[in-house]
């Protein structure tokens, strides 16, 4: 939620909201990933698995370029809202 409140005080736009967020999060897997296999949490089984599921990241990509491009600023903003407000509640008692 950070993040995402973060991007919400620098009043961007949908698309530059959703661009910066995905980039972020991109290079802060891809930054995880060298301590996440010395860790031993990132095995070829694993790997295996990321293969396999990526069709449905490109289905879940694709979804969010339609829904991103019929919903209006104010209610992406709402949305957004409403969800990083859920997962900080989540984050306190969960």
């Amino acid at each position: 939620p950070v993040m995402i409140i973060y991007l919400l005080a620098m009043r961007l736009d949908k698309v530059k909201f959703v661009g910066t967020a995905a980039w972020f999060f991109f290079v802060v897997n891809w930054l995880k990933v060298p301590f996440s296999t010395k860790l031993q949490m990132m095995t070829a089984e694993s790997v295996k698995l990321d293969l396999m599921m990526l069709p449905f990241v490109a289905v879940g990509a694709f979804a969010g370029i339609y829904l991103l491009n019929r919903i209006g600023q104010k209610a992406f903003k709402a949305v957004v809202q409403v969800l990083a407000a859920a997962a900080a509640v989540k984050l306190l008692f969960w």
